[in-house]
């Protein structure tokens, strides 16, 4: 009876180990795979074509339609500068005017340095008349012929001193807003510079490889870079006559920035600029390019199905996003994206190891060698790798219309 009692005792023992170890193993599968390895999202922005398809775009920044400029004159000194930076100023109105002081000063010391070389050339020909050396009479005489040289260019200079007395104020011809004024430490003679008042223009840099790709009179749409909305515009000028400088930005081709040949600004009138600021930055692309969200169809599972959907960010989380689609771009493999996404979304690449309710993440680990860090902004990451994984060979586009 004992020996039965204690079996007993054993065999219940047995199965609280066991149910316990049942329990302990699903636990252990259901926190594994809600604590596992985060899935890896990035911005929409990041692998998409927001109203582009596959035209070329170009970067450019919102300008006034004219520029003026006023250069100071080195042989004058300014004595009083009546407008600053960002000042509103209207035709008439004097933006500088020069000390006259100095300019009089500069007068009377033509005059006598050319009364100086007239007592010379006068002394000359004292000595011509009694002196019996032809050699030295000779000489003499060239003398005076090359001092009767700088008496002319002494009359010129000083001619237009005395015509520049009467501008002592430098007049603004225009109706604008002061852009900047120099101090001096530029090295350029450009004192002020006025922002004529008036519509927009769009000022862009262009390769002189694809310039005529890209001729005056092309219809182009200005697009904003911060939000969908778009403005009208022609090519009206491409400056060849100067070479664009490396400032801020650059053009695009196709989406990817290129550095291939010379680059020349060019500028776009638009029909109405309502909207836009000084400055601002914007995209310009062909006007007929395709419009709205496009997104490559990796991205995308059941594309062309009756179901797609995207692996999308919720609160922390990968969810099923589904979506309506449009168009199929079969040049850049991108499905126009009518319902279901927008720009501001985060996803994720369906790789199948994704299932729903995993945790997301923005910084993706590389094989533990290398890190993709991901802020956030512009939709644009950063991939840090080891000095072994730095490739030996060019990856340099070979093809100056390559796409993004």
């Amino acid at each position: 009876m004992e020996n039965r009692r204690r079996k007993r005792i054993w065999i219940i023992a047995a199965a609280v180990v066991a149910i316990a170890a049942a329990g302990a193993g699903i636990w252990y599968i259901v926190s594994g795979r809600n604590s596992g390895s985060a899935v890896y999202v990035m911005p929409v922005s990041s692998v998409s074509q927001f109203g582009s398809g596959s035209s070329a775009r170009y970067s450019g920044v919102v300008e006034p339609q004219e520029t003026v400029e006023f250069r100071k004159d080195s042989s004058k000194t300014v004595r009083e500068t009546y407008v600053q930076e960002g000042d509103t100023v209207k035709a008439g109105d004097r933006l500088f005017s020069y000390d006259m002081d100095s300019v009089k000063l500069q007068i009377s010391q033509k005059e006598l340095d050319i009364r100086r070389e007239q007592a010379s050339i006068t002394s000359n020909n004292e000595l011509i008349a009694i002196t019996e050396d032809s050699l030295e009479r000779q000489r003499l005489r060239n003398q005076n012929l090359q001092t009767e040289y700088r008496i002319k260019a002494l009359r010129n200079e000083l001619n237009s001193l005395e015509a520049s007395l009467g501008n002592t104020d430098v007049i603004c011809p225009v109706d604008g807003t002061v852009k900047s004024v120099s101090d001096g430490t530029e090295g350029s003679d450009v004192y002020i510079t006025v922002m004529k008042a008036g519509d927009f223009v769009v000022k862009g840099k262009i390769s002189e490889l694809n310039i005529a790709q890209f001729p005056q009179g092309t219809p182009v749409t200005v697009r904003s870079r911060i939000d969908d909305r778009t403005w009208q515009g022609t090519v009206s000028r491409i400056d060849t006559g100067q070479t664009a400088q490396d400032e801020n930005g650059g053009y695009y081709i196709g989406g990817q920035e290129s550095d291939k040949g010379s680059r020349y600004y060019f500028y776009v009138e638009l029909q109405d600029s309502t909207g836009l600021f000084l400055g601002q930055h914007v995209i310009m692309e062909p006007a007929g390019a395709r419009t709205g969200l496009w997104l490559f169809g990796d991205y995308i599972v059941g594309a062309g199905g009756s179901d797609p959907y995207v692996w999308a960010e919720n609160n922390g989380r990968i969810r099923k996003k589904h979506l309506v689609l449009g168009e199929y771009a079969e040049d850049t493999g991108s499905w126009q994206v009518l319902e279901g996404l927008t720009v501001s979304d985060w996803i994720a690449y369906p790789d199948g190891t994704i299932s729903d309710g995993m945790k997301t993440t923005t910084e993706y680990s590389y094989e533990e060698e290398g890190t993709w860090t991901d802020d956030g902004g512009e939709g644009f990451a950063e991939f840090i790798p080891e000095p072994e994984e730095v490739p030996e060979e060019d990856w340099s586009a070979e093809d100056e219309g390559a796409g993004e």
